[in-house]
C-alpha cells in the first residue's frame, strides 16, 4: 500500500479523491434524478392514490437510510470498501435500468361503466363482463408495478453497499495527519450537490415531459457512468480501500462457497425480501422505531455503565432500561400512545437517576447527545416533506408559469442542492468568524437553529397561500423561500450533526452512536411520509378544485411551522443545560 505522499495527485490532492468525486456525483445524479420524480409516477401514471403513493416512497426512503449501516459493517468485516462500492454500483446501474420499464398507464373505468371484458381492480377485486360498476374502479399494470418494486429493491440493496464505504475510501486517501482532510471532503461534499442539481433538473424534466422512462432511463445512464467512472479509477486508490484480511474471504462457508461469494448471494436473495419490504411501510417503520429505541436506551445505559466495564453494573439501571425499552416496543407495535408515556417516563428517570449516580462526563455526553438525535428527527421529518407533499404541492397548486413555458414539479427539488452549492462555504466562514470572537452558538443552539428554519420555511407557504392568483395557484417564489430557509436550517444541523457524533460519543461505541443518527435519519423518512397523508387528496389532482387544495396544504404546513418553531424553542431552552452536559465539548 502506497503512502499518501507517494500517490499520484491532481489539483494538490490525491488523484483517488477526484474517482470518488466523480463515483458519487453520478450515483447522487442517479439517486435525485429518481426521487423527486418517484411520488409523480405513482400517483399520476399508476393512479396511486396519495396515501399509498407516500408508503411506497417512506418504506424506500427509510430502507435506503437504514441499510447503509449493515452495508458499511460487511465492508469492515469482511468484503472491503472497494468491492463492496463495485457491488453495490453494479446492482444500483441495474436498478435504474429497470426502472425505465414503465408498462402500461393505470385506467379509470367509471361508476356505471357496464363492462365489455373481465377486469381485476387496483384492490384485487375482479369484475366479470357485463358488469355494472358501482363505482370508480382503477386498474393497473400488476406486471409493470412488480417491475418497479423489484427495481427498488435492487436500487436499496445497491445504496446499501455503495453510500457508506464511497465516503470512507476519501478519508482513507489521507494520511492521519493529513491537513488537507477538511478541504477533500468539502471538494468530495460539493459532488454530492452538484449530482443531485443537474440530476433533479434534468431528469424531473425529461421525466414530465417526454414520458418517465426518459426520466428513470436518464438517472440509469448517471449510475452507470458512475461504475466505469468507479471501475477504470480503482488504480488510483492505492490498495486503501481493499480488505484487511483477504485471506478470510476465500474460506469457504459449509465447504461450498467462499465467504465473498456467499456474501453477494445472501445480498442477491436479500433482494426478494427487500421487494416485499418497499411494498410495506408499517413494517420499515416499525423496524425503525424498535431499533432506535433500543439504540439509544442501550447507549445510556452503556455510558452509566462505562466507569465499571458492565453494563449491569447497577440494577435499578438495568431495571429501569429494561422499562423504556419495553414500554417504547409497546408503543410501537401497537401505536398505544400509553405506552409511549410509559417510555418517556421511564426514559427521564433512568437520566435524572443517573445523574443523580454517575457524575462522568461520558454519561453526560452521551444523553445530550441522544437529545440531539431525537431532536434530529423532527428536523429530517420537517425537511424531508421535500419529495413528498412540496414535490405534489408544486404539482397541483403551484403557478409554475416562467417566460412562455411551465418548470416541472419535480425541478424544484434542485433547489436544496443549489443552495447548499451556493451557501455552504460563507455558512462555515461564519462559524470560523464568531468562533474567533467567542460568539459561535453552541451546538445545541445550532440544532434549534436548524429546526427553527424548517418551521420558518412551512411559514412561507402559510403565507403564500394568502395570496393565490385568479386560478387559486401560489407564486412560485414562496416555495423558493421554504426551499432556501429548509436548506440553511439543513447546514446547521447535518454537518453539526455529524461533528457532535464524533465528538460526543464514547470511542468504544462510536460506531454505534453513528449508526444511531443515521438509523434516526431513516426513521425520519417514514416519519415525513406519514405527515404527508395529512393533505392526501385522493381525487383526481386535475380536476380537483385548487382552492380546495391548497387550503388542505396549508392546513398541513400551519401545523408543520408550529411543530418546528415549538420544537426550536424548546431546544434554545434546555441548550444552556445541554450545552453543560457537554463537559467542555464545543
Amino acid at each position: 500500500m502506497q503512502s499518501s505522499l507517494q500517490q499520484k495527485e491532481l489539483f494538490g490532492h490525491p488523484a483517488g479523491l477526484f474517482v470518488c468525486f466523480t463515483t458519487e456525483l453520478w450515483e447522487r445524479f442517479s439517486f435525485y434524478g429518481m426521487k423527486y420524480l418517484l411520488l409523480l409516477y405513482l400517483t399520476k401514471y399508476h393512479l396511486f392514490s396519495d396515501g399509498a403513493g407516500y408508503d411506497v416512497l417512506g418504506a424506500y426512503a427509510g430502507l435506503v437510510y437504514a441499510l447503509p449501516l449493515i452495508g458499511g459493517l460487511i465492508a469492515d468485516r469482511y468484503l472491503g470498501m472497494r468491492k463492496s462500492v463495485m457491488f453495490g454500483g453494479i446492482l444500483l446501474a441495474l436498478g435504474h435500468a429497470t426502472m425505465a420499464y414503465e408498462g402500461s398507464a393505470a385506467s379509470v373505468y367509471a361508476a356505471g361503466t357496464v363492462l365489455k371484458d373481465s377486469i381485476v381492480s387496483s384492490t384485487g377485486v375482479s369484475y366479470l363482463a357485463g358488469t355494472t360498476l358501482a363505482q370508480d374502479v382503477i386498474v393497473q399494470d400488476r406486471v409493470a408495478l412488480n417491475v418497479f418494486f423489484f427495481a427498488l429493491a435492487l436500487i436499496t440493496v445497491g445504496v446499501g453497499f455503495l453510500k457508506p464505504n464511497i465516503s470512507s475510501i476519501v478519508g482513507r486517501l489521507y494520511g492521519e495527519n493529513d491537513t488537507r482532510r477538511d478541504a477533500g471532503y468539502t471538494i468530495y461534499y460539493m459532488g454530492i450537490n452538484i449530482g443531485s442539481f443537474f440530476a433533479t433538473l434534468l431528469c424531473g424534466w425529461l421525466g414530465e415531459t417526454f414520458g418517465w422512462s426518459y426520466g428513470f432511463g436518464a438517472a440509469g445512464v448517471g449510475m452507470l457512468l458512475g461504475l466505469v467512472s468507479f471501475s477504470w479509477g480503482q488504480k488510483y486508490l492505492y490498495g486503501h480501500a481493499e480488505p484487511s484480511e483477504p485471506e478470510k474471504l476465500k474460506t469457504k462457508v459449509l465447504g461450498l462457497l467462499s465467504v465473498e461469494n456467499t456474501i453477494y448471494v445472501a445480498a442477491i436473495l436479500s433482494l426478494g425480501f427487500v421487494w416485499i419490504l418497499v411494498q410495506h411501510e408499517p413494517i420499515v417503520h416499525l423496524t425503525q422505531n424498535s431499533l432506535l429505541i433500543i439504540a439509544i436506551v442501550c447507549l445510556i445505559l452503556y455510558a452509566f455503565s462505562y466507569e465499571h466495564g458492565s453494563m449491569i453494573s447497577d440494577k435499578p439501571a438495568l431495571v429501569l432500561a429494561v422499562f423504556s425499552i419495553a414500554s417504547g416496543l409497546f408503543w410501537a407495535f401497537t401505536d398505544n400512545d400509553i405506552g409511549l408515556g410509559l417510555m418517556l417516563l421511564g426514559l427521564v428517570i433512568f437520566i435524572i437517576y443517573g445523574f443523580k449516580n454517575n457524575k462522568s462526563p461520558e454519561y453526560s455526553r452521551t444523553v445530550v447527545l441522544m437529545i440531539l438525535i431525537l431532536s434530529s428527527v423532527v428536523f429530517w421529518a420537517l425537511f424531508e416533506q421535500s419529495a413528498g407533499s412540496m414535490t405534489l404541492y408544486a404539482d397541483r397548486v403551484l403557478d409554475r408559469s416562467f417566460g412562455g413555458g411551465e418548470i416541472r414539479a419535480s425541478m424544484f427539488g434542485s433547489l436544496n442542492a443549489g443552495f447548499i452549492m451556493l451557501l455552504a462555504i460563507p455558512l462555515a466562514w461564519l462559524w470560523t468568524w464568531l468562533g474567533k470572537r467567542n460568539l459561535e452558538p453552541s451546538t445545541p443552539v445550532k440544532f434549534s437553529l436548524g429546526i427553527l428554519q424548517a418551521g420558518l420555511g412551512f411559514g412561507a407557504l402559510v403565507i403564500g397561500a394568502q395570496f393565490p392568483n385568479e386560478a387559486g395557484k401560489v407564486g412560485m417564489i414562496w416555495l423558493v423561500l421554504a426551499y432556501l430557509l429548509h436548506t440553511t436550517g439543513e447546514l446547521c444541523i447535518s454537518p453539526v450533526g455529524l461533528s457532535a457524533v464524533s465528538k460526543l460519543s464514547i470511542s468504544k461505541v462510536m460506531s454505534v452512536s453513528m449508526g444511531t443518527w443515521f438509523l434516526a435519519t431513516a426513521l425520519s423518512e417514514t416519519i415525513a411520509t406519514r405527515i404527508g397523508k395529512m393533505a392526501s387528496i385522493n381525487a383526481n389532482a386535475d380536476a380537483a378544485d385548487p382552492v380546495a387544495m391548497l387550503a388542505t396544504y396549508t392546513q398541513l404546513y400551519s401545523f408543520l411551522m408550529w411543530l418546528g418553531i415549538g420544537v426550536a424553542v424548546f431546544m434554545f431552552v434546555i441548550s444552556p443545560f445541554l450545552k453543560r452536559g457537554m463537559r467542555g465539548i464545543h
